[in-house]
């Protein structure tokens, strides 16, 4: 084996090992980017649909005022 063979072969599998780790970095933050517009969209929803289900946090109505006195 020659020198240019051998140094084909160490470039040939560094470039290998870089690229795995650009990817594997692009794929995280791939993930976290889809993670966070899903909370962001979801969000909005959960909360409407908890306003709408839980009777305390509808807001006072005009009935739970109490009267005043004549």
């Amino acid at each position: 084996m020659n020198k240019s063979t051998l140094n084909f072969w160490i470039l040939f599998i560094v470039s290998i090992i870089i690229s795995v780790l650009i990817i594997s970095v692009f794929v995280k933050v791939l993930k976290i980017a889809l993670f966070v517009i899903l909370v962001l969209v979801l969000a909005p929803i959960v909360y409407i649909v908890l306003k709408l289900l839980l009777p305390g946090a509808r807001g006072k109505s005009e009935d739970d005022k109490l009267k005043s006195r004549p």
